[in-house]
């Protein structure tokens, strides 16, 4: 695998991390590692903390609630990208060129896009890769690809050696 230029980690990701006791969680833990060594500091969405945060919300889950809260503008090891005007218009052309794609799936994608990233982490098996967005008068947005991989042991072990190389 090439070196990612950055990688943006889905909601879905980030619960993975957290709250699954899943073989890939010390893969993740050792990719969060390797971005903050190789100063490849991943991205997410404002979006994402919404998202982590309703489930510990509604069980009163208080040692959830505090970790979750004290992410937000962690920067030292996740960046964040608003939900800006530009991301979520990008977002409604994602929409409209998949219309099985969800709201909050379109800002993610949308959100990786101005970010810059190249490797969109998910265990959303519905997204796939953005090669390209058209915009039917304004024609084709300038973007690095977008290639969506899913949080297995051997795309985690892949992309911890591209930045570790």
């Amino acid at each position: 695998m090439t070196l990612p230029v950055s990688i943006y980690l889905d909601t879905n990701v980030l619960i993975l991390f957290k709250e699954v006791q899943i073989p890939e969680q010390e893969h993740l833990a050792a990719l969060l590692a390797a971005c903050r060594i190789s100063g490849k500091i991943p991205f997410t969405s404002l979006l994402t903390y919404s998202e982590l945060l309703v489930k510990p919300l509604a069980d009163g889950n208080r040692e959830l609630i505090e970790a979750y809260e004290s992410w937000l503008g962690g920067d030292f090891w996740l960046k964040t990208v608003p939900p800006s005007t530009a991301v979520l218009l990008t977002a409604s052309l994602i929409r409209a060129q998949s219309s099985k794609i969800k709201l909050p799936d379109a800002i993610h994608l949308a959100s990786a896009i101005f970010a810059g990233c190249s490797v969109f982490l998910s265990a959303d098996t519905g997204l796939t890769d953005i090669d390209e967005i058209i915009h039917p008068v304004r024609g084709k947005l300038p973007m690095t690809p977008l290639k969506v991989l899913r949080p297995d042991a051997p795309t985690l072990t892949s992309l911890i050696e591209s930045l570790t190389a």
